[in-house]
């Protein structure tokens, strides 16, 4: 028999749109996220407004996490992933594992004594990663932490005003019944350090387009890490981590290209004597309006078809790019103060583990797989399907509306059950 609760596995963009959906026509949703907080990527993406909107979407991000928060219908369940799963469509039955967060999201009020008193540095230990952050609750960095580098230190614990912080916290386990299942684990950022010739973690200026995002987010002024100073001569190397058979990434992320040049534009706003050029193999400029603002892109950027072979610092605030001229067939070498790597869409590396739990295939590249090659949102499995980046690269937009899809999909599918 068919109940009117429905999991959605994941909390980002892609997740929330859909819950958001199921909510909206009277289901009760479980919204699960192994992180402690909503939001995915996306979350921690900084606006790249100049003097007009640059339609980058970022702001729909936030509307859509007030979203969760406003709808009693939602129950969102943080630190937590689904380890087992049985039954079929209409009668699925869920176990999840709650991982110990050591600070109760129930229980905080973001007062900010943990962290003013953590003695970690340079980065504290405990922190509030986001003023939008939901559940609005500090969180603790393992990494970080004393206490889990096997110091003996309670400092954020015993200063706690209302007793959230309890590092003796245990696993917990929880059994879900729901009648289907939407999975919208979204994807990882390639790790740029693989590319070990672009430099990416040995030099201090070579930064990703996802530091970038979460520079602007903080700061909301691009500056160079070495001195602090206005970056005046920048460049963007395109598909990295894309596009390349040799790594089995042989697809095209779709969204590279247009946060570089969004950012290209941010920067040359910023200040009006940067100089921003973008090496690329090819350009993706399909999406509404986009093919026109790579024309007024052309006309202050400059584009060059290469492809960076190797970055060497040459002082601590100039990068030498050495490329291969794709038009010109030859090797050339350019300095910059600042090389953003573009980097791209990657799955999930626990991907193949939760397709073992839920029965779902793997398609190419290890993205989860459809049915149907004409229907984006479901599985192999009736009664599971998928939204967002953990089917494919897709960027905010694309994210949010194959959510909601998903969502209709599970709504048309139940209804015609009980019918």
């Amino acid at each position: 028999m068919t109940n009117d609760n429905v999991l959605v596995i994941g909390g980002g963009v892609a997740g929330i749109a859909s819950a958001s959906k199921l909510a909206d026509n009277g289901f009760q949703v479980y919204l699960v996220e192994r992180e402690p907080i909503i939001g995915g990527h996306a979350a921690s993406f900084g606006c790249k407004a100049t003097e007009t909107c640059s339609q980058c979407s970022v702001c729909l991000v936030s509307e859509k996490m007030r979203e969760v928060t406003a709808k009693p219908q939602i129950s969102l369940v943080v630190n937590s992933e689904v380890v087992r799963i049985s039954g079929s469509i209409g009668d699925f039955e869920v176990d999840l594992l709650q991982k110990p967060g050591v600070v109760d999201p129930e229980k905080c009020i973001a007062c900010g004594i943990c962290t003013e008193v953590c003695p970690c540095e340079p980065k504290k230990g405990i922190f509030l990663l986001s003023p939008e952050a939901i559940p609005h609750t500090y969180i603790l960095d393992r990494t970080q932490c004393l206490r889990f580098k096997g110091a003996e230190c309670n400092v954020c614990q015993d200063n706690c005003p209302v007793g959230a912080i309890n590092f003796e916290q245990k696993p917990n386990s929880k059994k879900l019944k729901v009648s289907a299942v939407i999975v919208a684990t979204g994807f990882e950022a390639f790790d740029a350090r693989k590319k070990g010739l672009l430099g990416y973690g040995m030099y201090s200026n070579v930064l990703t387009g996802l530091d970038l995002e979460r520079i602007i987010n903080g700061q909301e002024w691009i500056t160079l890490p070495s001195n602090g100073n206005s970056p005046r001569n920048i460049a963007f190397i395109q598909c990295v981590g894309s596009r390349d058979e040799y790594i089995g990434h042989g697809y095209c992320s779709q969204v590279c290209c247009k946060y570089a040049m969004k950012f290209a534009k941010l920067l040359q706003y910023q200040d009006s004597e940067a100089k921003v050029t973008i090496f690329y193999i090819d350009l993706q400029t399909t999406g509404k309006g986009f093919g026109e603002f790579y024309e007024a892109c052309k006309k202050t950027i400059r584009f060059i078809r290469g492809i960076p072979v190797e970055i060497r610092e040459i002082s601590p605030d100039e990068l030498e790019v050495k490329y291969e001229d794709l038009t010109k067939g030859k090797i050339a070498k350019v300095n910059y103060d600042l090389v953003v790597l573009s980097i791209g869409i990657a799955p999930r590396k626990d991907s193949w583990d939760l397709a073992k739990v839920l029965g779902i295939n793997l398609g190419d590249y290890r993205f989860f797989d459809t049915q149907d090659t004409l229907d984006s949102n479901r599985t192999n499995i009736d009664g599971i399907f998928l939204a967002g980046t953990c089917h494919g690269p897709k960027d905010i937009p694309e994210s949010v509306a194959h959510g909601i899809q998903a969502a209709s999909k599970v709504i048309q599918t139940l209804k015609a059950r009980t019918a």
